[in-house]
């Protein structure tokens, strides 16, 4: 058996919010607990870790990119990555450009979702770029296509900057739920919710089209923008139950989209440091489709009997925020019974990490 036992951090579960000292095994997490009884399930022979004092939680999801991110993804504790297909090309305007140079780098796990111009079984989904020229009825007649066919439609700007023309993401965004309204109106809602499409948010979005998307069971992405602020009404679409996925910003950096879910400019739209680290990793893998390419061993939280894949921080101070993202209220008390999660408040360094774990074993460290 292949174990390694880790004591000495903070354990970031749900199911022991106690925990300091977590046991892998053969590619799961075989066992959570305190210091003190580590020496009781693990063996003198098996190898032991010192955290000191680090933070072990559940490793990021990428809810968009390209083949590229998801090779550097994994020094930034994330551990899949959802990966636009021809995505690096469009985003330079070149459409036949070759693909990324190979590199001996480990990669995070992939999610592959084909763009619409091509073929492939093996994808999760297609991604339909909503700012790329195509007319009304033609990215609905495409969305319609995939809901018939049962193949989810992930709808994504196909630039991720609009530094020329800041209401290009408006129009994309506008484009994009007209399509779903269109085709909700052609097939019903029942057939686009057996789907679940996905969709990106930009920016603003009304009442009525929250509740749209809600009846519809799509899934919205968010992303700070180039200035590293969220305009996206993430704290109006989780009240509104519309299942919520958090992309990094331009830097790359998951825990500052993080906290820029905790400082949104509005204050009505901020959202707990819980919530928007759900958003940030367990999300991004509930909301992929039910198919074999969309199936990767991760796990949205660290449980006895889950995969072991996760990342490692140091943190400069941890604490529990109140569910109410919009009251600074902050705990360093365990008696809460809440996992830790990094501070995130303006004047603590953000974290910075340390190695990540793919199915027991580490795949990348500092």
């Amino acid at each position: 058996m292949s174990a390694h036992l880790l004591t000495n951090g903070i354990i970031h579960s749900a199911s022991d919010p106690y925990a300091t000292a977590a046991l892998v095994a053969d590619g799961v997490v075989a066992w959570l607990g305190s210091d003190d009884s580590a020496a009781l399930v693990a063996g003198p022979e098996v190898p032991r870790q010192d955290l000191d004092g680090a933070v072990v939680a559940p490793a990021f999801v990428a809810p968009w990119g390209t083949a590229a991110d998801a090779r550097d993804a994994l020094r930034r504790g994330t551990a899949v990555v959802t990966v636009l297909e021809g995505w690096d090309a469009r985003s330079r305007g070149q459409a036949d450009a070759a693909p990324p140079a190979p590199s001996s780098r480990p990669a995070a796990r992939t999610v592959v979702y084909r763009a619409p111009e091509t073929v492939d079984a093996a994808a999760a989904g297609v991604w339909l770029p909503t700012d790329d020229g195509l007319d009304a009825s033609s990215l609905a007649g495409l969305v319609a296509a995939s809901t018939q066919a049962g193949e989810q439609a992930y709808l994504v700007p196909a630039h991720r900057d609009h530094t020329g023309d800041p209401d290009a993401g408006a129009r994309a965004q506008s484009a994009a739920v007209a399509a779903l309204r269109s085709v909700a109106g052609e097939l019903g809602a029942p057939a686009l919710g057996r789907v679940r499409h996905r969709l990106a948010v930009t920016g603003p979005l009304d009442a009525a089209d929250r509740g749209f998307l809600a009846g519809i069971g799509v899934s919205v992405t968010v992303a700070p923008d180039a200035e590293g602020v969220l305009r996206a009404p993430v704290a109006s679409l989780l009240a509104d139950a519309v299942p919520l996925a958090l992309a990094a910003g331009p830097d790359g950096d998951p825990w500052a989209a993080v906290r820029a879910a905790l400082t949104h400019p509005d204050e009505d739209e901020r959202i707990s440091a819980r919530s928007a680290f759900t958003a940030a990793t367990r999300t991004g893998l509930r909301v992929l489709p039910d198919v074999p390419a969309a199936r990767v061993e991760a796990t949205p939280r660290l449980v006895v009997s889950a995969a072991a894949t996760f990342a490692v921080w140091d943190a400069d101070a941890v604490t529990v925020q109140s569910p109410d993202g919009r009251v600074a209220a902050w705990s360093t008390d365990t008696r809460a019974g809440t996992p830790l999660l990094p501070a995130l408040d303006a004047e603590t360094a953000l974290p910075r990490w340390r190695a990540t774990w793919l199915g027991g074993a580490v795949a990348a460290q500092a």
